[in-house]
């Protein structure tokens, strides 16, 4: 996967999906330039989408085209993570609202679950990852994304643009993050690689 910086869900249809040439995407490995091939449906805010799927010819690679604002392999945003982790682990009924999961009296449950679930994949190799590549502060990883990308909501939108930019490292969301947005054995789970830092970050 690779992210479309700049493009979130609302207008990605506008951009990748009616018609006409897709915007240059390079490799991530290779920095080739990216040729469509095809679709992957995910479904968005509980209607089934269409993403475009680009293919590195020289690497033989696939790569889903993902919105900004989108976590991979869920059906969820990064700002309704966000407004979940604003309310904090310990209130997962009212995370779960604020996040704006679909909220019905019977599905309430099914509700702070998923909540739960979502700061369930923050855990403390995620931190330690996210840690070793932002610039040096006090504070969470959180807190120390705020503090360099603003405190204005779509800070984790904008972390994983940071991300991709400088390291190459896909912000997935809850799960984790990937080196060039793919695991290498096709397991979805975090990396492990990422806690060495081989070009850390300007701090001066």
């Amino acid at each position: 996967m690779i992210p479309a910086l700049g493009v979130c869900c609302n207008e990605y249809a506008s951009v990748y999906v009616n018609g006409g040439p897709i915007p240059a995407l390079r490799c991530p490995t290779c920095e080739r330039l990216l040729r469509a091939h095809g679709w992957h449906w995910r479904f968005v805010d509980g209607q089934l989408k269409a993403l475009r799927r680009v293919r590195c010819f020289p690497c033989h690679r696939t790569h889903v085209v993902l919105p900004a604002d989108l976590c991979a392999y869920r059906d969820a945003t990064l700002p309704s993570v966000e407004a979940a982790l604003a309310v904090g682990r310990g209130h997962p009924t009212s995370a779960a609202r604020a996040a704006g999961v679909q909220w019905e009296r019977d599905e309430t449950a099914e509700a702070v679950r998923k909540v739960r679930r979502w700061f369930l994949g923050f855990d403390a190799r995620f931190e330690q990852q996210v840690l070793a590549l932002l610039p040096a502060a006090e504070g969470t990883w959180l807190e120390r994304a705020r503090q360099a990308f603003g405190s204005q909501p779509g800070t984790l939108v904008r972390l994983r643009a940071w991300l991709w930019e400088r390291h190459r490292v896909l912000l997935l969301g809850p799960t984790g993050l990937r080196r060039h947005g793919r695991a290498r054995d096709g397991v979805h789970r975090a990396s492990t690689d990422l806690c060495i830092v081989t070009d850390p970050p300007d701090t001066s």
